[in-house]
């Protein structure tokens, strides 16, 4: 499904046509005081994203509020950096960024720049990034393995730059903005069903060239934003509708995404030639609701961070697990039904899934299988009974790590009182707390890490998750054991995290508690 995304908050947080806006996207890119908006603005946006589950990017540009951003300027890298960090720092948890007006064009050609820019997005662990597919940005964020939604205009006219031969925006000066509802739905046509767009200028001449989009971007400032947003919206709709009436394959649509994506199980033994196994955040509920629904326990799911809205295209019946959020089915002009944890639930097409509050973890995993009949259990399973092999206090069990006895406070360790913080994803979580660990060995050379690897930073401990690095340069002190790398994934930030140290023979027993969960669904 094609996404749509609005530049969001340029106008005060009362503004009514932004608010109104927010209704029919899928992403909004928030402005975060450089170009436009402020610490208010951006507060009131992302508590209407959350109530109605439209994924956030944080809109990024030149610290330049007279000219709304759009003119280059020639800022020494250092104070571009710190205009950038400041802009962040309104949206600390976000992980989609989107460059505004003259940083977007000239990062999108000046390959310099562009460099820089996904440097200081690796750093700040920002894991998206919308861009132009063939932009030397998106370029540049590729190679730091930041994924790019490739982003296209649909009420921007295009032109052919023969010299770098890459499609760029035509002048806003000079026709370049569209102003016709009917010609932006048409290019948007062109550009999500054909992969093409027209750069001559001319409907009755065109010049297709090919681009390639995961996102489209309607802008707030036009005057044509929230009409063509509405009548998008709904032929997006209807043609999702009828290539399932067609029957394309599929069981599920995303009415509304939230921030979400499939997952699968790890993929194991590439590690040698720097390739992480990445996989799912937790693995363990992946797999349970796989069982739970008679289907292999290496299927894909959908992995759920931001609810969504789903709708059932076929009969079947899902289950979820993971972190529990307040779910419900709507079926037909009824009234909601509420979707327990962890219990299969049987489906029609039509069926829409809401979520309400997250009551507990991260990452909720929404399984499905279609067709009707099958296994649904008379009642929901408890999370107690699912995680029977877990340390009943909620510690983090560990094993001494290859570089353990540099510690020199080794008690410290579990006896301080540690919390997540915002800096984590899905590679590691940074935690903080006092006083601090100190070891005794100097500069190391750089050794093989593994999944749940507790390394020793300067800046405190880092643990490793599944979609880290293959290799680190830092102490490893701990490694969580096998059994306990799920439960990190449902961490949340700012979250009170303890340890407990265990022997290599109960590890062993944990884990293997905790496959006999898994076998008696099987």
């Amino acid at each position: 499904m094609i996404q749509v995304n609005c530049d969001i908050g340029e106008k005060g947080h009362l503004h009514a046509g932004d608010r109104a806006l927010m209704d029919y996207i899928q992403i909004a890119n928030l402005a975060c005081d450089g170009h436009a908006g402020d610490k208010e603005t951006v507060a009131a946006f992302l508590a209407l994203a959350v109530e109605r589950g439209v994924a956030i990017s944080a809109h990024l540009s030149y610290p330049d509020k007279p000219n709304f951003g759009r003119a280059s300027l020639a800022l020494p890298e250092a104070e571009l950096l710190a205009a950038l960090d400041a802009q962040l720092a309104l949206l600390p948890e976000v992980k989609l960024v989107k460059f505004h007006g003259a940083l977007y064009n000239d990062a999108c050609r000046d390959a310099s720049l562009a460099d820089l820019l996904a440097g200081w997005l690796m750093r700040n662990n920002i894991n998206g990034l919308l861009a132009p597919a063939d932009s030397a940005l998106a370029a540049s964020a590729r190679r730091l393995n930041i994924t790019v939604l490739r982003e296209a205009f649909i009420d921007r006219r295009y032109a052919w730059d023969a010299t770098t031969g890459h499609l760029r925006l035509a002048d806003r000066k000079t026709g370049g903005v569209i102003t016709d509802v009917a010609e932006a739905l048409a290019q948007a046509e062109d550009i999500v069903l054909r992969g093409r767009v027209n750069v001559s200028g001319n409907p009755a001449h065109p010049d297709w060239r090919d681009i390639k989009a995961d996102t489209v971007c309607i802008h707030s400032d036009s005057a044509i934003a929230l009409e063509l947003a509405m009548k998008l919206h709904a032929a997006l709709a209807a043609a999702e509708k009828a290539a399932a009436a067609a029957g394309v394959k599929g069981n599920i649509r995303l009415v509304k995404p939230g921030y979400c994506g499939t997952a699968g199980l790890p993929v194991y033994g590439r590690q040698h030639i720097g390739v992480s196994p990445g996989g799912a955040m937790d693995c363990f509920s992946l797999r349970r609701g796989n069982l739970m629904l008679g289907n292999p326990e290496n299927s894909p799911v959908l992995e759920i961070v931001g609810p969504p809205e789903i709708e059932m295209l076929t009969p079947g019946r899902f289950v979820l697990t993971g972190a529990r959020y307040d779910a419900f089915l709507q079926r037909g002009t009824g009234e909601p039904i509420a979707v327990e944890h962890s219990r299969v639930c049987e489906v029609q097409a039509g069926d829409q899934l809401t979520f309400g509050t997250r009551r507990y973890g991260m990452y909720t995993y929404f399984c499905f299988r279609g067709g009707e009949g099958g296994p649904v259990p008379a009642e929901a399973v408890p999370f107690s009974a699912v995680n029977s092999w877990a340390d009943p206090s909620g510690r983090i069990r560990v094993l001494p790590g290859p570089e353990y006895s540099c510690l020199q406070n080794v008690g410290d360790f579990f006896l301080t009182q540690w919390r997540t913080t915002f800096k984590m994803d899905k590679m590691g979580i940074r935690l903080t707390g006092e006083p601090g660990l100190t070891c005794g060995m100097g500069n190391m050379i750089s050794g093989a890490v593994a999944d749940g690897t507790i390394q020793l930073t300067p800046d405190g401990p880092i643990i490793l998750l599944r979609h880290r690095q293959t290799t680190g340069g830092y102490p490893r002190i701990f490694n969580v054991i096998s059994a306990d790398i799920d439960l990190l994934g449902q961490f949340a930030p700012n979250q009170a995290i303890h340890f407990l140290q265990v022997t290599l023979e109960e590890a062993r027993a944990f884990a293997a508690q905790k496959e006999e969960v898994l076998t008696k669904l099987k």
